[in-house]
């Protein structure tokens, strides 16, 4: 039967697989046991066949994990990275995706409260109320909805208790940070217990606008862009920009209906707001046809400020960008005699809003040859809403657990995309390119999906065989449309080029497909475990974002097929005071969707042959009854096997892009007893990544070299638990990680990075 009060999962590791248990008179430290759902079911971390990593709500918000991107960090084989506030990409043994359309789905299934995402830019919310993420490697292709060919993310909320409960948390840092956190949960009635928390962050950005009015000497009047707006000029002089201003709300009410049926109500709410961030010219000297020597020209005109940092740029556009995001969601468990009973209904929906300055540099005279080659600008706005529907039911028969159930999904999304171009007279004549050009991409979308799954295991002694099987089909129905806003003719604007549309085009498809997984594992007493699992994974195809022909939108990519073995081993040592994994994994893609950036912004939908091999490795030890260490690293080779590009470019034998070949990271608690039973905590968190590519071409303008991550924090906790104060810092190095590359067309890459060095305290009382 399922539990339906005071249920508190026991806290997870410090660093994604274990923590000690303090008891002060206990004799030995031991691990403590992380439980995990990634099958659907409450099960140890060392029972499940399959590379999963945990991270524990009370390692979230403490200064290691705030983010998406320490989640990364700290688990080998994952990256993350983030366009803008509407487009993170997550990518797992080198898959992932970074396709705008409104048409195509994630590589990295996101999930919250077994819920899944649609929209990439639709799971942005403040890491707070959790009780632990999970990340599971490699595809998930039956008992998880969609597509989820490189793994999944499963973002767990605390549930409502009966027991009353207040909990505040305070952070200041660097930069004016202040983040707000409030959580109040506890029983109503006999019957119904409540929760509300929110979170309110702000602080300001990293980056700075570093233009002058004596930069501005093209002014112009977009009164026909209906995203990006007009110019400001030189206003937004001293700008600092990166900032952030969020809020985050949610709310849940549990009902015990009887004593088997329990109804989870929950609902959401967050906004996310900030001015824009900054793209920087790099690799200047990369210019072709001359053109290196006209950018840096432009670049040397700008301030001291521009050149001496890579977080400056000098854009005269407001590069604002809003996203909100709102949810509902009801969830029933039932008790029935022979099997439990599950149903999630579920609504969501997001808009995103940004505005984007590719070059970063003021305005071009497009009559004169020897300026400033380009300017770029692009905006987008995007409406995505979902309903979702699932049932499921689990049981047991003797010496088999099963599951069983259905899913259905409808996603509609509207994304329209704006392009302003500006080319200078030499470059526009040898590209054959449209001086000025504004153009706007419009889609809409409706993606329907359903599926059955089913999956049993059969334990026989120490054995237990695995089998699973899901159907899935998706219909996607799409209209798209591409208008010129000049209406100066061909060529049109880049990406464009050609006439716009005569009318919007529309075209429908659907797939489907059967996937497997099989699992045969063997338990050496309670301590040991090895496995051999097989699964399958299947991603639906997709259309174009940008396309310049109307036939072409209409087009679609092949759908994605996956095959993966993985075998390892799991054990548990001394009393449990060691844990040791180990995992081979080998990763075939067929039809691999690669969506290429070409040389005039066409988002091109291609296919690939892929392989992604390797092993993984994790070890967590309880050295004494005050220290703790883990440590993880993953040694693989992510390549294309076969890709020829569009362009007619050979890719075959490249880096998968943002895979790194090896990447690590190790954990050190520390822990101190102090007279009266406060304590005082220390810890060390060090993650590294290989070099790695931004880009399928594997060019070395795209080429993220080593990177690193050092965190320290020292905290006290009060006796009672009731009080705590942390000191932390991130990215104590100051490495500079780069979040997003765009190759120009005359060869020159336009960089974001991620933020530098941050540090602050964070006070926290429960009541």
């Amino acid at each position: 039967m399922f539990t339906t009060r005071n249920f508190k999962l026991k806290r997870l590791p410090a660093a994604l697989l274990a923590t000690t248990v303090c008891s002060g008179a206990a004799a030995a430290t031991q691990l403590e046991e992380v439980l995990v759902t990634a099958e659907k079911k409450s099960a140890s971390i060392q029972d499940v066949p399959m590379s999963v990593a945990a991270i524990s709500g009370d390692d979230v918000g403490m200064g290691k994990v705030t983010e998406m991107n320490d989640v990364a960090m700290q688990t080998p084989g994952m990256s993350f990275t983030q366009f803008n506030l509407g487009e993170p990409r997550v990518y797992i043994r080198g898959i992932g995706n970074s396709s705008d359309s409104a048409a195509s789905d994630s590589a990295v299934g996101i999930f919250i409260d077994e819920i899944y995402i649609g929209r990439a830019g639709g799971s942005g919310f403040d890491l707070f109320d959790l009780e632990r993420i999970e990340i599971l490697k490699g595809p998930q292709g039956t008992l998880y909805g969609k597509n989820t060919n490189g793994g999944a993310i499963n973002f767990i909320t605390s549930r409502p208790d009966y027991d009353p409960m207040t909990k505040l948390s305070v952070t200041a840092g660097n930069k004016g940070l202040f983040h707000a956190q409030a959580l109040v949960t506890g029983g109503l009635t006999d019957t119904i217990a409540g929760k509300i928390s929110v979170a309110s962050k702000q602080r300001d950005g990293f980056q700075k606008n570093v233009i002058r009015p004596s930069d501005v000497t093209v002014d112009t009047n977009l009164i026909n862009s209906p995203i990006i707006g007009n110019s400001k000029g030189a206003s937004g002089q001293g700008d600092e920009l990166g900032d952030i201003e969020s809020i985050n709300l949610r709310g849940q009410l549990l009902f015990d209906l009887s004593d088997t049926t329990l109804l989870l109500l929950s609902a959401d709410y967050s906004k996310d707001e900030t001015n824009g961030s900054c793209s920087h010219l790099m690799d200047l000297s990369a210019g072709v046809m001359g053109t290196g020597a006209l950018w840096q020209a432009g670049v040397d005109s700008l301030s001291a400020g521009y050149r001496s940092n890579i977080r400056s740029c000098a854009s005269q556009f407001d590069t604002s960008q809003e996203r909100e995001i709102q949810g509902f969601s009801a969830r029933v468990e039932h008790g029935l005699e022979w099997a439990d009973l599950l149903s999630i209904t579920a609504w969501r929906a997001s808009d995103v809003f940004h505005v984007d300055d590719l070059t970063g540099l003021p305005l071009t005279d497009i009559t004169v040859a020897n300026s400033v080659p380009e300017n770029v600008i692009n905006g987008a706005e995007e409406s995505a809403s979902q309903f979702s529907q699932e049932f499921r039911l689990s049981g047991s028969l003797e010496n088999i657990d099963w599951i069983a159930g259905v899913f259905y999904m409808q996603e509609d999304v509207e994304r329209d995309e704006q392009f302003y171009t500006r080319y200078n007279a030499a470059l526009s004549g040898g590209l054959g390119l449209a001086p000025e050009g504004n153009v706007l991409f419009l889609q809409d979308n409706t993606t329907t999906s359903i599926a059955t799954y089913a999956q049993a295991d059969w334990h026989i002694d120490n054995w237990t065989l695995t089998y699973g099987v899901r159907w899935s089909q998706d219909e996607k129905e799409i209209s798209q449309d591409a208008k010129d806003l000049l209406g100066t003719g061909a060529p049109t604007g880049v990406p464009l080029i050609l006439p716009e549309f005569p009318t919007a085009v529309k075209g429908k498809e659907d797939w489907e497909e059967i996937t497997h997984k099989a699992s045969v594992n063997y338990r050496f007493g309670e301590d040991a475990m090895v496995y051999l699992t097989y699964s399958e994974g299947f991603k639906s195809g997709a259309f174009p974002s940008q396309t310049n022909l109307p036939e072409n939108a209409t087009k679609t990519v092949d759908p994605e097929f996956v095959e993966n073995i993985e075998v390892g081993l799991k054990s548990t040592w001394f009393d449990n005071r060691l844990q040791f994994n180990i995992a081979y994994y080998d990763i075939d893609y067929d039809n691999l969707q690669v969506f290429e950036l070409t040389p005039t912004l066409l988002l091109v939908l291609n296919s690939a042959q892929a392989e992604s091999t390797g092993f993984e490795t994790s070890v967590a030890l309880a050295a004494s009854d005050r220290l703790v260490i883990s440590a993880n690293y993953n040694h693989g080779k992510a390549r294309y096997e076969d890709f020829v590009t569009s362009g007619g470019n050979d890719y075959s034998g490249n880096q998968l892009q943002w895979s790194p070949d090896r990447s690590g990271s190790i954990d050190a608690d520390y822990t101190i007893p102090l007279e009266g039973g406060s304590i005082v905590e220390f810890n060390v968190s060090y993650s590294w990544k290989d070099d790695y590519y931004t880009a399928a071409s594997n060019a070395a303008v795209t080429k993220q070299k080593s990177l690193s991550n050092l965190g320290v924090s020292a905290g006290w906790t009060s006796a009672d638990q009731s009080l705590s104060v942390r000191l932390w810092g991130k990215n104590l190095g100051d490495k500079d990680q780069t979040t997003n590359v765009v190759v120009d067309p005359t060869g020159v890459t336009s960089n974001k990075f991620a933020d530098p060095t941050t540090f602050g305290v964070t006070v926290s009382k429960t009541f």
